[in-house]
């Protein structure tokens, strides 16, 4: 590979997509690299030589080559051995004229060697478990987690010691972090570090404040606060789910970072009524439950704050740490982001209170009988899940009484957006409790879909509901969405749709986000609103 200085800054500034990857175990030297994409190839077994572009070059473990489009490569095997390894192929574009993306070829890139080795075969398990799940939203992590890999690929060239170094320690901070269930040994995030164990330790001490395993204890501790607020597990189990083997070591260093034992900790929580909530959706679970929160992140595009008297505002939209730390909250309710990591505000939390963060992909029933379960309101979540599905059931027979098989399209305007809403939100509440058929092409929408209104007619809908997209809670936002209603109206593309032309639009938008918003008081709120459009209609 050329020398570190020559490197083109332009790596940076590239986007890679990930296209295959596969891991091979061969004594074939036959290999073939496709025309328009580049390739990496991962040795973790090998012996022989790799010839690329006619160049040989020795093949030993944690050999790491990149191959550009079209380059010839041949593998020279001893006879009857093997050789293991795995192939990435992927895209690499430059930005173009008019917002387009053009091929680009990595030039002068070819073999890498690589520090921190172990830690890019840990990814590279991660990104080919993800990319072959067969889910789209773990193959779009995958994609994310090669272009992390990547990241730490091109600086492992170009960095001097002292940086390699601080990248060697947050490479175990982070593999730590993911991996705390595992039997970690301060060795063996040594030999990943590429470092002494005894230089390991000092230089992780000196750059982090703490021991490599005093870091690895807090993380587990953490994770355990976690897990006892939100599962009914014995402390056995949730001491082997975050990597103690012993369940008395475990409630001992419990008590010496929190003060108090694991019961303890758990009943206090049970029992206090000082609970922040950083999202909207997080508010409506507590309404349902009969909780005001003590503090909550207020924005009139969920308009609900009438029904509060004594909650601290801690944030609008988003939450201001400044606030939430004066309010002293005993507790912090989150939810993740369809991202995948969590922002560097969302991870300061926990140095506030003790927080629950709620992954964004579980269901609102799962959200709400965790929140429930941390609060000590399991009896209240399951009364009021009784009662929300009896007047579910009541409302899916008095609409498919009314419109039968007809689809409806929950569409959304935003200031010059508009969306189709898919299985989440009202969808679930839509399409799942009350059953109503979704148009073709909805089933396949996980959360939300832009689009133009060129594309509306594809749907071909029977109704359309018509609600707001991204409100931001201003009044401005409000008149944006009045202005692109109108424009909608008057668009003969609009006026050509079936659901126009029959007079089967039920307009919404006007409540902001009241009825989309996930969570069970909005669920609630949107079935008598379902009653009411119900009524409306018998009555013309």
């Amino acid at each position: 590979m050329q020398n570190a200085t020559n490197l083109p800054e332009q790596l940076a500034y590239y986007l890679y997509k990930l296209e295959d990857i596969q891991h091979i175990h061969t004594t074939s030297s036959r290999f073939h690299q496709e025309t328009n994409l580049h390739g990496m190839l991962l040795f973790t077994k090998a012996k022989g030589d790799i010839l690329i572009e006619g160049r040989i070059f020795p093949l030993h473990q944690q050999k790491v080559f990149l191959l550009t489009p079209g380059v010839s490569v041949e593998l020279r095997l001893p006879t009857n051995d093997s050789v293991e390894y795995t192939y990435i192929r992927f895209h690499a574009l430059e930005a173009a004229h008019q917002g387009h993306f053009a091929p680009v070829k990595l030039q002068g890139l070819r073999e890498v060697t690589v520090t921190h080795f172990p830690f890019l075969l840990v990814q590279v398990d991660e990104i080919q478990r993800k990319h072959h799940s067969g889910n789209a939203w773990e193959s779009m992590k995958a994609n994310n987690l090669f272009q992390e890999m990547l990241v730490v690929l091109f600086q492992d060239v170009i960095q001097d010691p002292k940086q390699k170094l601080d990248q060697a320690i947050a490479l175990t901070v982070d593999y730590m972090k993911q991996h705390y269930r595992l039997e970690i040994t301060r060795e063996k995030l040594a030999e990943m570090a590429g470092l002494s164990a005894d230089y390991y330790s000092r230089a992780f001490k000196k750059i982090v404040g703490k021991s490599p395993m005093e870091y690895l204890n807090g993380i587990r501790i953490n994770q355990a606060k976690q897990m006892l607020l939100q599962s009914h597990g014995s402390f056995r189990t949730i001491a082997q789910r975050v990597g103690f083997n012993d369940e008395f070591y475990f409630s001992r260093r419990f008590k010496a970072t929190t003060g108090c034992s694991p019961t303890i900790y758990v009943k206090q929580f049970k029992q206090s009524s000082k609970i922040a909530s950083l999202k909207n959706m997080l508010t409506g679970h507590l309404i349902a439950l009969g909780i005001e929160p003590y503090a909550a992140v207020m924005n009139d595009a969920f308009p609900i704050a009438h029904r509060f008297r004594n909650t601290i505002v801690v944030g609008n939209p988003i939450p201001d740490l400044e606030r939430l730390l004066s309010a002293k909250p005993d507790l912090i309710v989150t939810c993740g982001s369809r991202d995948v990591d969590k922002s560097l505000k969302e991870k300061m939390f926990d140095q506030i209170a003790p927080t629950v963060t709620l992954p964004f992909f579980h269901n609102w029933r799962v959200h709400f009988q965790t929140i429930a379960n941390v609060v000590g309101k399991e009896k209240e979540a399951n009364d009021w899940l009784e009662r929300y599905e009896r007047k579910a059931d009541l409302t899916r027979k008095q609409v498919e009484q009314k419109i039968g098989n007809e689809t409806v399209l929950i569409l959304g305007v935003g200031k010059g957006k508009m969306c189709v809403y898919g299985q989440r939100n009202l969808g679930a509440v839509l399409y799942g409790d009350l059953r109503v058929s979704p148009p073709k092409g909805v089933e396949e929408i996980a959360h939300y879909k832009e689009l133009s209104l060129d594309a509306l007619s594809d749907f071909d809908a029977d109704r359309i509901l018509l609600t707001c997209f991204k409100h931001d809670g201003t009044v401005q936002t409000d008149e944006a969405i009045r202005k692109e209603v109108h424009r909608l109206f008057n668009d003969s593309r609009w006026q050509a749709l079936k659901a126009v032309q029959n007079r089967s639009v039920h307009c919404m938008y006007e409540s902001r986000h009241l009825y989309t918003s996930y969570n069970p008081l909005s669920h609630d709120l949107f079935l008598d609103h379902v009653q009411y459009m119900l009524m409306s209609e018998s009555s013309k």
